[in-house]
Parts: C-alpha cells; structure tokens; sequence
C-alpha cells in the first residue's frame, strides 16, 4: 500500500498480491458503498470509520481517504497524523498538485484522476495509479484508487484499457419514456425532462450526472456511476441514492434505459427511457 505523500509504506505491502490488480468497478463499488456509510452514519462516524487502520474500509490496496475543498485532511487510515493537517501546497510526493487537480476535477463533475505512485507491492516500482472520488457535500469529497500497471506503458498495452468498449462521453436526452408507481396497483405518469451526461470514462466504467424533472414539476439531480457488462452492449448503473438501472445500446447514439427507485413508504418508482446523443452539445 502507499501513502498519498507517494512514500511507500511497506507495513502494509503483505496484503497486495505481486502479480495482480484491484478491478476499476471494484475501486468504484469500494467508494460508492463509502458514500453510502456517510449517508448512512452521519459524517462524524463514517470518518472516524475511514480513519480507523482495522476499520472496515481497508481491504488489500483500497483504503478510503477524504479531504475538504481547502485540502485539509478528515480521514486517512496510512497516515493518521495528517488528519487536520492542511496539505494544499505540501510538495513531497506532489500530493498539493494531486489534491489542487482533484477538487477542481470533482467540481466540474469528474470522478476519475490518474497519477503516477509508487507502489510497495512491486518493489517500489513507479506505476500508474486510477483514483476514484465522490463529492460529499460543498465541503468535502471521499475517494481511494487502484494501481493499473507500469507508468511508462502506452495506454492500447496497459491491461486495464479496453479500447473496444463503446464511448459514452456526450450528453444524452430522452425523448420518450414512462414513469410507474408501483403501489397495490400500477399508476403510469409522464417521464418529464430527463438528461443524462457522461462526463468520464474509463474503460468500461462511465460516470456523469443525470437532470430530470418528476411528475410534481420538482427538478432532481444526481451523480451516477455504470459499468460496462462483458457483452459491451449493456450497461450496470447505480446513482447517488441507491438507485439502480440497466442500460442497453441499441446503437452508438441510442440508450434504452430501465431503472427503478425505492419510492415514499407505500409505493416503489420504476421507468423507462429512451435517450439519444445529442451531437449538437
């Protein structure tokens, strides 16, 4: 495992196999389901969770780290003595430079960085390390990262990229679908507005928000994260509620979606939809 001031830390290293990697849905799973404890527990909790070395969030090379938007440390089980220790302009490692880039990238609405780290497990090699965040509030943001292979290797030869998945980066708009209340009997309502974008992919793993307008005339907008299953044509996805959906590409520009959400306490929300890229955004 390493710290993020890119210093090795070679207490941890027996944990991570010298010849495999952690998968990129692992990673986003691994810091979706920490969001969901923070949602869950309160803020105060969850950090003393992430904060905590035999604590359930380490598992292998993921650990979960999280920082305000001023670049202070809240919570890092590697190294506990920089909680509350400002790190926006510490240069050992170039973790300043990494935290600057995070917070601007995860404001404009991108969940994914890479960087260049030093990894314990393979002798101290430089190797190219995929993080993953989520913004909590405007205050502070969450994430962990995975190692993906050597640093110098050219993107088509590194085993994480899959050049054959489908691009996903655009905006995409629906121009037809239903919305269904699921009660003791089967309510249908108009779809509203819906717009999703996709604003970061790697590999097989997308991410973006989604803005749509609910039957009461109320405006929602929520982060979500898919991933690729392996026939390439169909998408997992889940958003920052807890909401789930499957999607399925009927060609490059067309997106058939079908999701559901648990509703108020009598009734469940299920729906379709139809988007298509809008080439012209």
């Amino acid at each position: 495992m390493q710290n993020e001031s890119g210093a090795a830390d070679l207490t941890l290293n027996n944990t991570v196999p010298q010849a495999q990697y952690t998968s990129n849905e692992t990673l986003v799973a691994f810091v979706e389901s920490a969001a969901a404890y923070v949602r869950e527990n309160g803020k105060e909790k969850a950090l003393a969770e992430f904060s905590d070395p035999n604590g359930s969030f380490i598992q292998g090379e993921l650990y979960i780290y999280a920082y305000d938007f001023n670049g202070t440390t809240l919570a890092h089980p590697v190294n506990p003595e920089k909680v509350g220790v400002n790190r926006l302009n510490e240069t050992e490692g170039n973790v300043g430079a990494f935290l600057r880039k995070m917070n601007d990238a995860i404001r404009s609405g991108e969940s994914f960085h890479r960087i260049a780290y030093i990894n314990p497990a393979h002798n101290g090699a430089v190797e190219s390390k995929l993080t993953y965040a989520v913004q909590m509030d405007e205050n502070w943001w969450l994430g962990s990262g995975i190692y993906t292979g050597p640093a110098d290797l050219p993107a088509a030869a590194n085993p994480t990229v899959r050049a054959d998945y489908p691009t996903m980066v655009g905006v995409w708009r629906a121009d037809d679908g239903a919305v269904y209340s699921l009660n003791d009997t089967i309510e249908e309502m108009p779809a509203g507005e819906n717009t999703w974008v996709v604003n970061a992919q790697n590999d097989r793993v997308i991410s973006g928000f989604k803005v749509f307008s609910l039957p009461d005339g109320t405006v929602e907008n929520q982060t979500f994260v898919g991933i690729f299953n392996p026939d390439k044509e169909t998408i997992s996805f889940i958003d920052q509620p807890g909401g789930w959906a499957t999607g399925s590409l009927a060609d490059q520009d067309t997106l058939f979606i079908a999701w559901t959400n648990p509703g108020g306490d009598a009734a469940t929300m299920a729906g379709t939809l139809t988007l298509h890229r809008d080439n012209t955004a």
